[in-house]
């Protein structure tokens, strides 16, 4: 559409008056003269206009089919025909079907787009994703678009401070509340099994509903569900239900410390350590159900109480020599795995974040006598082990500190380094790492005691791991520039002035390393 720029009185006939602001649809006829456009004015009247007297109009294409149509009622309510008054018809009737068919190719577009964001951000198939944006579209059709700024005001809802009321009213919570009262139910009575599409439609909602109304759930009655959990895990011998109770353990264990706090405290470290040992020496091994054990007594694991001794003792050596076994066995080298997915991890890759888990939780314990450190130290070598725990290292990736969450001190040594410090805390360990893997760590410490600066907390792990590999192996790799560094970092406290308390340690330990290893010391 054009819109008039200035006012104009036609000079001679076939051309059109207009004032300032008038709105014009453009025709389609044959004009030689470029500086004359053929227009029509929305109260019907159609002429030619200086084309320097018009502008484009601001107006969206669904106005612009609107203005057509009035224009076209109003011609149809003339009592007398106006001049070309069928031609001017026809170009209106194929000016609105061309506006149509860019609005049609145009929704196709954005209903493309949409899809493929709403595919894109979830995990859903392009088809479910589609079928998702056409319900929405619906509902914004049926219930937002009558009020005025109802969009705006649903885009600017805090999703994280819907109250529990609105969250009760949603077709996720009477779903939830009808698969909960079906296996609470069931558990009142022993001697009936709660039935297998039940147990997946709770792994479902507790993969896909709203995490507030799981919390509630799980919550309810001093965590009542998820102790009955538990029980059934304990009790279930079919591994079609027994799978899917697992898969919903692990996901709900890491909505809330709490849960896990509840979990170490029931039988289900127990059980799921009986369960991996009694599969892993079984002749014929269901990889699943070893790798959904195994990733569920890894969330178990992470929380800050420590193991009973009873506990202890069932996820002893044992276990662990089981699970450095199925790490041995890894037939792929890690360098071609992908553990980006942490949905679906190698089964290899699962035993490696267990080992991780149960070193850490063991050192809540206490600093020695840890039963992986003794385990491993019983073994000539474990290839896969080291092979993997370099790689993390050098990633800086903590598997563990995905089920830690919100737990995780940024004060506290990451799991993959607190390994790795006890497996240099003797010479048994030690020797594990053949020379070549060596060397690669030593490259990685280096590049930490260079890349991160006073206070960093990787830097001061990298510190404390080079003093105890010096205690050791007393490697000469590198080692001037390894002077060079701790230079660096005893001198700096007096260039910076102030030392932070990380900065002082940092400071000590170095002083440390001069005096049991003077050489560093003459070679700076």
């Amino acid at each position: 559409m054009l819109r008039a720029m200035y006012d104009f009185q036609a000079p001679y006939e076939g051309t059109l008056s207009f004032d300032e602001n008038d709105l014009f649809v453009t025709l389609k006829r044959t004009n030689k003269d470029h500086e004359w456009v053929h227009v029509i004015k929305l109260n019907g009247e159609n002429g030619y206009a200086p084309a320097n007297y018009l502008t484009v109009a601001t107006c969206s294409k669904i106005e612009e089919i609107k203005h057509i149509d009035d224009i076209l009622k109003r011609i149809a309510c003339k009592r007398s025909p106006g001049r070309d008054q069928a031609s001017v018809i026809e170009n209106l009737k194929e000016s609105r079907r061309k506006l149509e068919k860019e609005l049609e190719h145009l929704a196709a577009k954005q209903m493309y787009e949409l899809t493929s964001l709403v595919r894109h951000n979830t995990r859903c198939t392009f088809q479910q994703a589609q079928g998702a944006i056409l319900e929405t579209l619906k509902y914004l059709q049926e219930n937002v678009l009558h009020i005025p700024d109802g969009i705006e005001r649903i885009l600017n809802t805090d999703t994280d401070q819907i109250s529990m009321e609105i969250r009760r009213g949603g077709l996720d919570s009477h779903h939830l509340d009808r698969v909960v009262g079906l296996i609470m139910e069931f558990a009142s009575d022993q001697e009936t099994d709660v039935p297998e599409e039940t147990w997946n439609e709770m792994l479902d909602l507790t993969t896909h509903a709203d995490r507030a109304l799981l919390i509630a759930a799980l919550e309810r009655h001093d965590c009542a569900l998820l102790l009955q959990l538990v029980h059934r895990l304990q009790a279930e011998t079919s591994w079609r239900k027994r799978r899917p109770i697992l898969a919903i353990l692990f996901h709900a264990l890491q909505l809330l410390p709490t849960f896990v706090n509840v979990a170490i405290n029931s039988v289900l470290p127990s059980e799921l350590a009986r369960d991996i040992q009694a599969i892993g020496t079984a002749k014929n091994i269901n990889e699943d159900r070893i790798y959904w054990s195994i990733r569920v007594l890894t969330v178990t694991l992470c929380c800050q109480e420590p193991l009973s001794f009873a506990q202890q003792n069932e996820l002893g050596e044992n276990l662990i020599a089981l699970l450095v076994d199925v790490l041995e066995t890894e037939s792929v080298s890690i360098a071609t795995s992908d553990e980006k997915d942490q949905e679906c991890l190698t089964i290899t890759s699962a035993a490696m974040h267990l080992i991780l888990a149960l070193h850490r939780q063991f050192s809540l314990v206490s600093s020695e006598n840890n039963p992986v450190l003794l385990c491993l130290a019983n073994r000539s070598m474990c290839d896969s082990l080291i092979e993997k725990i370099l790689l993390l290292y050098n990633r800086e990736d903590d598997p563990i500190k995905q089920y830690v969450g919100h737990q995780n001190d940024d004060n506290q040594t990451d799991s993959v380094s607190s390994l790795m410090r006890g497996l240099f805390s003797g010479a048994e360990t030690a020797k594990l790492f053949y020379t070549a893997d060596l060397e690669v760590l030593l490259d990685v410490i280096l590049r930490r005691l260079t890349d991160y600066g006073p206070g960093d907390k990787r830097r001061s792990d990298a510190l404390q791991l080079y003093h105890a590999i010096l205690r050791v192996r007393s490697p000469v790799y590198k080692k001037s520039d390894f002077a060079k560094c701790l230079k660096v970092i005893r001198e700096e406290s007096d260039k910076l002035g102030s030392p932070s308390t990380a900065m002082q340690q940092d400071h000590h330990k170095v002083m440390q390393i001069y005096h049991e290893f003077p050489d560093f010391l003459e070679m700076s």
